[in-house]
C-alpha cells in the first residue's frame, strides 16, 4: 500500500498481516477527491487507524496534525518514523471509546472512521463525537463501511454524501448547524500529551 497524493505520494505502508483491513487507494483517493480542499491546515484523528493510511495521506497532503487511535500500533508507529513525520502526530493506543474520551477536551476539522465492517462501531462511535462535542463546526466525518450494513448517525448529525466503491459505502457526515455553531475545544496544538 502506498500514500496516493501529496509530499510523500508514492511512500510504501507497512500492513498488519492481522486483522486489519486497509482502505484501498482507489477509495482513498476519491475520498480525498472529495474532501480534498478542507486538508491544508487541518486537525484530523483517524479513529481505527491500522497502519495510519487515512490520517498520513491527510498529512502528505498538508493537514497540520493527526491523532491515531488504534488498540495495535505497532505498524503505525513504524510508518510514522518511515515518513519522518512524527512531530505531526500523536497515537492513542486505546480502543475507540476510551480513545474518544481522552480528547474530550479538544476538536477536530476531519475525522476518519474506518472500523471492522461489521458491528454497531459507526453508530457507537458517532455518539461519542456527539458525546465529548470533539467534532468542530463546519467539520466532516468520513466513516466507512459495508454496501450491505445499514447505517443510523445520531440525529445531531446529518449525512451529506454517500458514495459506494465496490463492497465499501462511504459516508461524508456532518452536524447541520455547523455554519452557525461554535466549538470551543483545544486544537491538536494545545493538547497535553
Amino acid at each position: 500500500m502506498r500514500i496516493v497524493g501529496g509530499l510523500n505520494k508514492g511512500s510504501r505502508l507497512r500492513v498488519s498481516k492481522r486483522g486489519v483491513r486497509p482502505t484501498k487507494a482507489i477509495v482513498r483517493e476519491a475520498i480525498f477527491n472529495i474532501i480534498g480542499n478542507l486538508i491544508p491546515g487541518a486537525d484530523v484523528l483517524d479513529i481505527f487507524a491500522g497502519s495510519g493510511a487515512l490520517g498520513l495521506e491527510s498529512i502528505s497532503r498538508g493537514a497540520q496534525h493527526c491523532v491515531f487511535i488504534d488498540k495495535n500500533t505497532s505498524t503505525l508507529k513504524k510508518n510514522i518514523v518511515a515518513l519522518n513525520v512524527s512531530d505531526k502526530c500523536r497515537i492513542i493506543k486505546a480502543d475507540f471509546v476510551h480513545g474518544i474520551r481522552r480528547l474530550r477536551s479538544v476538536s477536530f476539522d476531519i475525522i476518519f472512521l474506518d472500523p471492522p465492517y461489521h458491528g454497531s462501531y459507526i453508530e457507537r462511535t458517532m455518539n461519542a463525537i456527539g458525546k465529548y462535542n470533539i467534532l468542530r463546526a463546519n467539520g466532516i466525518v468520513v466513516a466507512e463501511h459495508g454496501i450491505d450494513q445499514a447505517i443510523t448517525v445520531p440525529p445531531e448529525f446529518i449525512v451529506s454524501k454517500k458514495r459506494t466503491y465496490g463492497d465499501t459505502a462511504v459516508l461524508f457526515i456532518s452536524s447541520p448547524n455547523s455554519e452557525s455553531e461554535e466549538h470551543t475545544g483545544a486544537s491538536f496544538s494545545q493538547m497535553r500529551s
